[in-house]
């Protein structure tokens, strides 16, 4: 039986196909030091003037089409930090053992909550009008994605009376996985969800995404992080270290 609920917060389990997503809601705590910290980042205010859109800058590492991508490397203080770190990994944990009950398949997967780590920076992302991402997937065993503001104007593309609501599949500024053969009769290759302020969504790091444009004049803030196997790591390193020294030999 998954859980329904983690810390007072509902949690929805989407099992559109085989990998298990999770949607829940970010504390009011997170949503403010994310935000707040990317803004003043953004906006030259942050207070170690070392942090800004220049030495931020995070769109070479990501697939995204879009104008604003920034690390969040160094934006936070210790305190901060600690706090972030804290309730993303929590959350990823409570994905990981409900996801393992949810699914009889372990392969490639976080074999223990408690290994969880974190893989920094986290990145931030501002959405304008026409951009978009790309189909693809990320690094890492475990990826998230939270949104920190979403003016309603982006999905009154979607309702009725709009162009957009005409196509039978309306997805303005929507996000969309996909798995398997999409086509497959009897089944369901793709998923389409709608971002809401705070909602925060945990799947399998391998798991093909894409974000649809929206042509409204406004944006949309999101921020990302991944996740990893302590042990899996731990083994890798060690295996390294141990091709190393036969290589000396």
């Amino acid at each position: 039986m998954i859980p329904k609920e983690v810390k007072g917060r509902d949690i929805n389990w989407h099992t559109p196909f085989g990998p298990v997503i999770m949607e829940t809601q970010i504390s009011d705590e997170l949503h403010k030091i994310l935000l707040e910290r990317a803004d003043q980042l953004r906006n030259g205010t942050h207070p170690n003037p070392n942090i800004n859109t220049e030495t931020n800058d995070y769109r070479t590492r990501l697939a995204g089409c879009l104008s604003e991508e920034y690390s969040y490397r160094g934006a936070f203080t210790e305190e901060e930090d600690a706090f972030v770190e804290a309730e993303l990994t929590f959350l990823a944990a409570h994905y990981t053992m409900a996801a393992h009950k949810a699914s009889k398949v372990k392969k490639n997967a976080v074999r223990d909550a408690n290994q969880i780590i974190m893989q920094k920076p986290l990145w931030v992302n501002y959405m304008k009008s026409g951009e978009w991402n790309p189909s693809h997937s990320h690094t890492g065993k475990i990826s998230c994605v939270t949104y920190l503001r979403v003016p309603k104007e982006i999905d009154e593309e979607n309702q009725k009376g709009t162009h957009t609501s005409k196509s039978n599949t309306p997805s303005a500024g929507r996000i969309e996985w996909s798995f398997g053969n999409v086509g497959m009769p009897y089944s369901s290759g793709g998923y389409i969800r709608t971002p809401v302020e705070k909602s925060i969504f945990f799947f399998p790091a391998a798991l093909s995404h894409m974000v649809y444009p929206f042509q409204a004049d406004t944006e949309r803030v999101s921020m990302s992080v991944n996740f990893d196997d302590r042990l899996d790591l731990e083994q890798a390193l060690k295996q390294d270290g141990e091709r190393g020294k036969k290589e000396k030999l």
